[in-house]
């Protein structure tokens, strides 16, 4: 499949899709969302849209998982955590099912909606479930390599996807066992960005630039290699962890928690999302991230303070 110049969500969801005809298991779930990929399965009787209904929409997957089916459930990130949290902790994770809940619409990428729209502590939410894995997807390159695994990978996950056309990180080989990947590379310097999601291609973009960091893209965010990480992350006197999430409802809580228990030697320096609602429309992601002082020339000031 040709993964440049296509909509992250559409290579996800073909990809997806091929898997689907091959395992009459599989069932597609939805609160009434829609994407273009899938459009073609709306009068399939394995795909189910359960309408504005999310509870329902967690019990219906949970009762087809406990039947040996396979149920992948897909909407809009915040609607798909908050609204059905109960169901996802019981139905799904006491449980142990293997259910696959695409959150589509992370940070800010649908930034107009508002607050409701906006997937700022869903993270943070779903890492909070103990047999929950949360996979956070960047790219083209990395939605292509998740959407290819799925079937193989088990138990219950929650799996971020972005949108557009993301078509930066080709080149790199994502390892799903290893759960990160430096994206950018200095052999001599002292200062790491920790980035997931969305935050890694602005790094990405500003080391083009500066080229004085390594850039690391983290986007298993339970089950990730820890013992290498803990390796890697010894070199550095500086962490920056980038995140369009906010502090508490991101990827802050789990490195904070990794470089305490392992005692690093690490100077934090955060550049999150403020906690509390935005209220602020008519902007695109970038303009909406350069309001809040997360946008790139932020990330740039901070770095040029530190090195």
């Amino acid at each position: 499949m040709k993964i440049y110049n296509q909509d992250i969500r559409d290579i996800f969801f073909e990809n997806y899709k091929k898997n689907f005809f091959k395992n009459n298991k599989n069932y597609i779930l939805t609160n009434d969302a829609d994407v273009f990929a899938l459009k073609s399965l709306k009068n399939n009787k394995r795909y189910i849209d359960a309408g504005v209904a999310e509870q329902n929409l967690v019990n219906i997957a949970s009762g087809l998982a406990k039947n040996n089916k396979l149920p992948m459930i897909f909407g809009f990130c915040t609607f798909l955590t908050f609204r059905c949290y109960e169901q996802l902790k019981f139905n799904i994770g006491s449980h142990n099912q293997n259910i696959k809940i695409v959150g589509i619409g992370p940070g800010y990428s649908f930034s107009y909606d508002g607050p409701t729209h906006h997937g700022l502590q869903d993270i943070c939410l779903m890492n909070l479930i103990p047999e929950f894995e949360v996979i956070n997807i960047s790219d083209n390159n990395l939605s292509y390599v998740v959407s290819k695994s799925l079937n193989k990978l088990k138990g219950p996950i929650y799996i971020r996807l972005d949108k557009g056309k993301q078509n930066f990180n080709l080149g790199v080989k994502y390892d799903l066992n290893k759960g990160y990947e430096f994206t950018k590379k200095n052999k001599t310097s002292k200062l790491v960005i920790i980035t997931s999601g969305y935050t890694n291609k602005i790094a990405n973009e500003t080391y083009d630039k500066l080229n004085k960091f390594d850039v690391l893209n983290l986007y298993k965010l339970k089950y990730f290699d820890k013992k290498k990480l803990l390796k890697d992350l010894r070199k550095y006197k500086n962490v920056i962890i980038y995140d369009e999430s906010s502090y508490l409802g991101g990827i802050s809580p789990i490195i904070n928690s990794f470089i305490l228990k392992n005692k690093l030697s690490l100077k934090i320096n955060y550049l999150t999302s403020p906690d509390k609602q935005i209220f602020l429309y008519s902007r695109n992601r970038d303009q909406l991230m350069n309001k809040l002082k997360i946008g790139k020339d932020d990330l740039r000031k901070l770095i040029l303070k530190l090195l």
